[in-house]
């Protein structure tokens, strides 16, 4: 879509900004918006992002918030003066909600920020405060101890069980210096180890290591209105993700499991919260319970099937900002969701090395009915990033990740 194209659309109905489409999470907000003819803006700091390239939205090269986030709000003024009217805002990832919270007041003459102001927000994006609102409204957690010191360490080794995972309470901290989000730690001398390495990111969460393997993480997603009241709702199961032990959704399915939709609006209410959230669990195989892994205060990376399944969280929360407000429906069951170009690779990969069964995999697929990067209706953007898929196969580039 050409500027000029968009500029006349949001002339007619409000524009909605995408912030961060380089995979799946952005893009298919862009889809899922305009796919009901809303003029869509799609930004992102990378100029290769694939989103930038879909059918259903003019792309900008925005700067990046984590660099400059002065640099970033005076940007969006300055786009923001050009547009006919208020454009809803939508950040698919932390590094952007996190500012847009901040300045969503400073913001408003050009945007509708449909999420909570930082007083609510910053309790979000502390872990801490998300463990603390849980145990308030008796949503089941893993085993946790907070670590502000060496000394606080010790004792911390003899409350929880081992193995563990640590944390930041600040959502980016581990991100920014590991490229991921939490440590595995296997046993209480790794930890001391460990430790020297993380002192500096501030208070850490030590958390017993739920058992089970990537089949036991259910989401629950929502969106919420400006007095938490549910206008979408949608539950669903993770069936592959990778890594195996700790990582990304290659493959999910829509299953409606009522006690989860009502533990996670509990714990959305507790905090007040307002817009479009993810709240993940995990079921522990030893005695049933759900316990609380975290709160995204965004979009997640496979949203798109809750729109797929009837569950359009991206359009209720548009709908909510521009004052036309709808409940959607209960979800279908049973559809699933896969991003081939690495689902594909990697099974395949894994039956080579007999460490998955063909049949097996082959059954797994079936009832697939989404993609989270190939739409027939908006190809560009599923084949550029399959092309990156295959020159990093090709040339064996390997991902970011440093070691600890």
């Amino acid at each position: 879509m050409s500027y000029t194209t968009f500029l006349r659309a949001a002339a007619a109905k409000p524009p909605a900004a995408v912030f961060q489409v380089s995979y799946s999470c952005g893009l298919d907000v862009v889809r899922d918006l305009g796919r009901h003819g809303v003029p869509m803006l799609a930004l992102d700091p990378d100029p290769g992002a694939i989103g930038l390239r879909s059918r259903y939205a003019t792309g900008r090269v925005c700067p990046d918030p984590l660099a400059d986030e002065e640099a970033f709000i005076t940007w969006l003024e300055t786009l923001g003066r050009a547009l006919p009217q208020r454009a809803v805002v939508f950040p698919s990832h932390d590094e952007f909600i996190w500012p847009l919270s901040r300045h969503a007041e400073r913001l408003a003459p050009w945007f509708i920020v449909p999420f909570s102001r930082w007083d609510v927000m910053s309790k979000v994006h502390d872990k801490r405060a998300q463990m603390e609102a849980a145990w308030r409204v008796g949503v089941d957690t893993p085993t946790t101890v907070f670590v502000r010191s060496g000394a606080e360490l010790q004792a911390a080794t003899g409350k929880v069980r081992f193995p563990a995972v640590l944390k930041p309470v600040e959502s980016l901290a581990f991100k920014l210096r590991f490229h991921r989000h939490i440590l595995d730690v296997e046993t209480p001398e790794e930890l001391a180890r460990i430790y020297d390495k993380v002192d500096d990111l501030g208070v850490l969460m030590l958390q017993e290591r739920i058992p089970g393997g990537e089949h036991e993480l259910w989401t629950v997603g929502s969106y919420l209105d400006a007095g938490s009241r549910p206008l979408a709702v949608f539950t669903g199961h993770k069936l592959r993700q990778y890594p195996h032990a700790g990582g990304s959704c290659l493959a999910g399915v829509s299953r409606w499991d009522q006690g989860l939709a009502d533990a996670a609006l509990r714990l959305l209410q507790e905090l007040r919260f307002h817009g479009v959230s993810q709240v993940e669990f995990k079921r522990d195989p030893r005695d049933g319970r759900f316990c609380l892994m975290e709160i995204n205060a965004r979009h997640w990376k496979w949203h798109g099937l809750a729109a797929r399944c009837g569950v359009n969280l991206s359009f209720a929360a548009y709908r909510d900002a521009i004052g036309d407000p709808y409940i959607a429906l209960r979800q279908r069951d049973g559809v699933k969701w896969i991003v081939a170009n690495k689902d594909v690779p990697l099974a395949l990969l894994e039956i080579a090395q007999r460490r998955r069964s063909a049949s097996e995999y082959a059954r797994s697929l079936r009832g697939t009915r989404m993609d989270g990067l190939h739409a027939l209706d908006d190809p560009l953007p599923g084949l550029l990033n399959a092309a990156a898929v295959v020159k990093q196969v090709v040339t064996r580039a390997p991902r970011a990740r440093a070691d600890i």
